[in-house]
């Protein structure tokens, strides 16, 4: 892939390519095709394959902290349980309740 455009139909100063004076235009072409011409030599070279990964399931939880008896609480996304429980076992949390966002209806 290293000196695609050293190599191509674009450049100058060699016999049957662009003369000279008209490198510019050769210039002009190549910027207008160079991608396309990049991406069809990876293709050639290298087969990429489609991971097909699921995104993780996001566990959502209503935490309820207490601090000087006032009482706040929040929305919080996890993706992993390890997360979740060390967000929960810290200090001043009064409770959590664990919600299921897959039954909600979707508008």
């Amino acid at each position: 892939m290293r000196n695609v455009y050293n190599k191509g139909p674009f450049r100058g100063f060699e016999w049957g390519k662009i003369p000279p004076y008209l490198k510019k235009y050769g210039n002009k072409k190549w910027r207008k095709t160079g991608k396309s011409v990049i991406a069809e030599e990876i293709n050639e070279k290298v087969r990429f394959l489609k991971s097909g990964k699921k995104r993780r399931k996001l566990i959502w939880v209503k935490i309820t902290s207490e601090i000087n008896g006032r009482a706040t609480s929040g929305y919080r996304s996890f993706y992993s349980e390890k997360s979740f429980k060390s967000s929960v076992s810290r200090a001043h949390v009064t409770r959590y309740f664990i919600m299921d966002k897959t039954k909600r209806k979707k508008r």
